[in-house]
């Protein structure tokens, strides 16, 4: 073991392409965990899984050229991808089990930019209570890192299902990890406020005892992570269902009202439009809506209710007093107001 970790640390510096497919493989198949009841072995064709529960499964990739801001270090580029694939587990009430993730590799990338890369999607998982049991690695032109997760879910909450009167509630502020983003783009990082909301955009934490709180509680009608924006979401959610939501109380951030005003960025894109939270968007019958809130409560989270299901297509919210339209837009790349 000693000569092993000895070996690692001296192909530190050096290139994957150097080094090649088998030393990766054999790097990553070392820290493959097994699950309860596993026949086969870490690293053989297949992973096996016994479970009396329900299995939901998710995917998402990050691409190195669409996902990956200047600034970001590889361990928090491997949090964030796993971070993606569960909050959708979350948004379903699901508990992680088990993660297979696929990489395509760069073979200039280095061997310490690697296994930096590696020990952050250990993390994550780790936080979020599952196991990493097998995947596939490739040479590629740029990194990509695909998550798949496996999770138990008794009741998982579906997107469809939410009707007029329903409470519309998230379970945190938006706007910040869009601030994040907008600091390292526009290269403002320095100030107290860019770095904290730096950070809040580079680690982004999914719902997962949240989520499963709400789904035992049955108070929820529809339920959707909001890692798009919450335009995207809301929008989402109307197309689904067919009906509108008003939003009474914007769910706006203090960190990013915050930067907005440092750095004269528009609030209201931040917050609506921005992207990268993680948080998960729920509607609630009315009735039930004690039991939501005790349900988070006991689990040490938060639950913000924001405004409510309306008949008609349209999603409208109050902002400073007066009701706007709120368009469909996700992602973008802020601009400064002139």
């Amino acid at each position: 073991m000693v000569c092993k970790d000895f070996l690692q640390e001296a192909s530190g510096l050096k290139s994957l392409g150097e080094l090649g497919e088998r030393y990766i493989l054999e790097y990553v198949i070392d820290k493959l965990e097994q699950l309860n009841g596993s026949i086969l072995p870490p690293g053989d064709d297949t992973v096996d899984m016994i479970s009396s529960n329900r299995i939901i499964f998710s995917s998402d990739m990050l691409l190195e050229s669409t996902d990956i801001p200047p600034g970001m270090s590889f361990r928090d580029v491997g949090y964030k991808a796993v971070t993606a694939t569960t909050s959708d587990i979350a948004a379903k009430g699901g508990k992680p089990i088990a993660y297979l993730i696929s990489l395509a590799l760069p073979s200039k990338m280095l061997f310490d930019e690697f296994r930096e890369l590696w020990s952050g999607i250990e993390e994550a998982a780790k936080d979020y209570g599952g196991k990493i049991v097998g995947g596939d690695t490739n040479e590629g032109r740029e990194l990509v890192v695909d998550v798949i997760c496996l999770a138990e879910a008794a009741n998982p909450v579906p997107r469809i299902g939410m009707r007029p009167g329903d409470i519309v509630a998230v379970t945190g502020s938006f706007g910040a990890q869009a601030a994040g983003l907008h600091a390292l783009l526009n290269n403002l990082r320095g100030e107290a406020i860019a770095e904290k909301v730096v950070k809040r955009f580079l680690r982004p934490k999914a719902r997962v005892n949240e989520g499963i709180a709400l789904a035992k509680s049955g108070a929820l009608t529809a339920s959707m992570d909001s890692s798009d924006g919450l335009s995207e979401t809301l929008h989402t959610l109307m197309d689904l269902n067919g009906y509108g939501i008003t939003i009474d109380n914007p769910p706006i951030d203090d960190d990013a009202r915050r930067y907005a005003e440092k750095f004269n960025v528009d609030l209201f894109a931040l917050t609506f439009y921005g992207g990268e939270e993680y948080e998960l968007v729920v509607t609630i019958k009315p009735k039930m809506l004690e039991d939501a809130l005790k349900s988070i409560e006991s689990v040490g989270g938060k639950l913000i209710p924001i405004g409510r299901v309306i008949e008609g297509k349209t999603i409208e919210a109050k902002w400073f007093g007066e009701y706007v339209t709120v368009e469909r837009r996700g992602y973008e790349h802020f601009k400064m107001r002139k």
